[in-house]
């Protein structure tokens, strides 16, 4: 009995010492942690005081390992940072060696794209001159000869911000260039357009003052924004008074306008429009409303004529135009005026809604104008 007493005593004893030595050993570690974090404090207060720059490197030891902290003070900001363990000399060294790869990349893809500007004949000289001189001398502007847009292409592919394609796959990158390539003669190209003085690419400076004609389109439940944007276009070429949408069709106010503006570029925007819930709703408000204008329908059947061979009113004039897939709807086609075609001579048996509009479109405008067709003697 007295021998298991001593064995236990024994045992708690070591117990106490070993929890004893722990609370010893964690006591050290926080010592060894504020003392560092006073020394950083000091440090701190040191490099915000001076006025040149400044590189000190703290050293610290802790059971499991030493640690180096580096502090990197600035002149003028009094800035200062811990980078991570690193050396300055070895930064210094890395940095260099980056700058030197990203040089010979750079080479590389300039040479590339060189091979793909002459390809299809685009002075790379010129554009290489240009670029460099708008960076060399950026008050002077960019050269008026390439422009703004080019210039900038070029440099961009050549010093990417950011590395799209892995420049170690030459499939890729030529690719790449190509397109670039393609881009900067495309912006070339623009560009001289709009140089000439000749060509006109600007709309009218007040879109209130566009010239309307007694034309109205109705969309039954067209499907694509981009056709119908292209449609909105073509409205305001041709003067149209409104644009009617129904059902399913996309409209200026509603779902899928944002894929509508990008192909009618502004034209939503000066040509008024009106959405029904219904193509009924829609041809109940043209009979109510116009009880004057006619209503045509675009379709291809047994009961169309070619719209060359219609008398559109001088009165005004309702073009409704149908789904793509499915056309003008059945029952609205029973309560029409007219229903007109395009004569087609293919093997399809018809034509995309926003062709056949500025066809039908521009006819009707030629009979308002008073405009026939000339004899064919007199061709």
């Amino acid at each position: 009995m007295k021998h298991e007493t001593d064995g236990r005593e024994t045992r708690r004893t070591t117990q106490r010492s070993i929890m004893m030595a722990a609370m010893k050993l964690s006591r050290l570690r926080i010592i060894c942690l504020w003392t560092l974090i006073i020394q950083m404090s000091l440090v701190s207060a040191f490099v915000q005081s001076t006025s040149r720059a400044t590189i000190i490197t703290l050293q610290s030891a802790f059971p499991r390992g030493r640690a180096a902290v580096s502090v990197v003070s600035r002149t003028t900001e009094h800035q200062w940072s811990v980078p991570r363990i690193r050396s300055f000399h070895t930064t210094t060294r890395h940095q260099q060696a980056s700058s030197d790869d990203q040089l010979l990349t750079n080479a590389l893809r300039k040479e590339i794209l060189h091979q793909s500007l002459k390809s299809i004949e685009v002075d790379t000289d010129g554009m290489d001159a240009a670029a460099l001189q708008s960076i060399q001398n950026p008050t002077a502007g960019y050269d008026g000869a390439y422009g703004k847009s080019a210039i900038r292409t070029y440099r961009a592919f050549i010093n990417p911000q950011k590395t799209v394609v892995n420049d170690n796959d030459s499939i890729k990158l030529q690719a790449a260039a190509d397109r670039c390539a393609r881009q900067i003669d495309f912006l070339l190209k623009r560009h001289k357009s709009h140089q000439a003085e000749w060509v006109r690419h600007n709309d009218a400076a007040d879109a209130t003052q566009r010239q309307t004609f007694p034309l109205i389109l109705l969309l039954d439940n067209v499907r694509s924004a981009f056709n119908v944007g292209s449609i909105f276009r073509t409205a305001d070429a041709a003067g149209c008074e409104r644009v009617l949408t129904t059902g399913i069709t996309p409209h200026p106010s509603g779902s899928g306008a944002e894929k509508l503006q990008k192909s009618a570029l502004g034209a939503d925007l000066v040509v008024p429009s009106q959405h029904f819930l219904t193509t009924q709703q829609a041809v109940d408000f043209v009979r109510q409303e116009l009880p004057d204008y006619q209503l045509v329908g675009m379709e291809t059947t047994e009961k169309s004529i070619t719209y060359t061979d219609m008398i559109y009113s001088p009165k005004g004039t309702v073009f409704i135009l149908g789904n793509e897939v499915t056309g003008v709807d059945t029952d609205v086609l029973t309560v029409l005026d007219a229903i007109v075609e395009i004569p087609m001579f293919g093997a399809k048996n018809s034509l995309n809604i926003a062709a056949c509009a500025p066809v039908v479109l521009f006819e009707a405008i030629r009979q308002l104008q008073g405009r026939v067709p000339p004899a064919v003697d007199d061709v």
